[in-house]
């Protein structure tokens, strides 16, 4: 039976995917899987899930619905942040925008098994 961490880890087999981490919405780590430290881990899912947070208000406020993705394209990253749930958020750092249509793909497709692992379905 898969755990979080495979199904987690079925964003790094995309080409340009270095790490990916579930965290609750108040951006608290649940489980990570990629390179670098579990500290870098923790702080890009914090981040991830402070900015969801701010564009949420911000669509809010504008009044064009709820937001169903954030990306931030940086010159050498991207960071992709995708609400699973109203308590879990999955945050994506790829290398570039390239990876976004397969990144995207990947979470619809695993996004109710990864729900069912965290006992939310």
């Amino acid at each position: 039976m898969a755990n979080l961490k495979d199904a987690l880890s079925r964003l790094l087999a995309i080409p340009g995917v270095r790490m990916t981490v579930l965290v609750g919405r108040d951006g608290l780590p649940i489980e990570s899987a990629g390179r670098g430290e579990e500290r870098f881990h923790e702080m890009v899912g914090a981040l991830g899930a402070s900015a969801l947070g701010t564009a949420e208000a911000l669509g809010y406020d504008l009044g064009p619905g709820h937001a169903v993705a954030v990306l931030m394209e940086y010159q050498d990253a991207l960071v992709s942040v995708d609400p699973l749930s109203e308590y879990a958020v999955i945050v994506t750092l790829a290398e570039s925008a390239a990876s976004l249509g397969l990144i995207r793909h990947t979470l619809h497709s695993s996004r109710d098994e990864i729900l069912r692992l965290l006992d939310m379905r």
